[in-house]
């Protein structure tokens, strides 16, 4: 069904290696790939064409002024973690993927790393693989350590075909 994809070709490739070497070869890579998610120390737990898991660690330079996970940061964890699933659908050189809108509410203080999880329907991946222009809202749940949501949010994307060089 699907036509090939540069970042599910990358995953496929690390599917022998251990867990944890697989994520740390995974998280260089994308980090790599865009700079602001290798700045940040994103980390890609599970890259699926379902399912991406993204971490970030509340380290000092992620933090606000309460020592928390920032919300910019929680924010850019869920842009990553939908950003990625969506790109996984996409088959390479004909669409580009672009964020629509973000709506982040702030529910409580986080506490701890922040773990999103960002999901896609089988309806939905089907969509972007054969409709040549669309949007998507893609389901992700942030957690903090203690299993809680400290953040709900709502991500859009879009994709539309790629212009060819002429």
């Amino acid at each position: 069904m699907m036509s090939k994809n540069l970042i599910a070709t990358i995953v496929n490739g690390t599917k022998l290696l251990p867990a944890s070497v697989r994520v740390r070869v995974l998280s260089t890579a994308f980090g790599k790939a865009v700079p602001m998610v290798g700045t940040a120390g994103i980390r890609y737990e599970l890259v699926t064409p379902e399912k991406v898991i993204c971490t970030i660690k509340n380290r000092r330079p992620m933090q606000n002024h309460i020592h928390g996970v920032h919300a910019v940061a929680m924010a850019l964890v869920a842009e990553t973690a939908t950003g990625f699933v969506t790109s996984m659908n996409l088959p390479d050189g004909e669409k580009l993927v672009l964020i629509k809108s973000m709506k982040l509410e702030y529910k409580k203080v986080a506490k701890g790393d922040i773990t999103a999880v960002a999901t896609l329907t089988q309806t939905q991946r089907e969509l972007i693989a054969t409709t040549p222009k669309g949007e998507v809202t893609v389901s992700c749940i942030i957690t903090d350590e203690t299993g809680q949501s400290p953040v709900e949010c709502e991500m859009i994307w879009v994709w539309v075909p790629k212009k060819r060089a002429a």
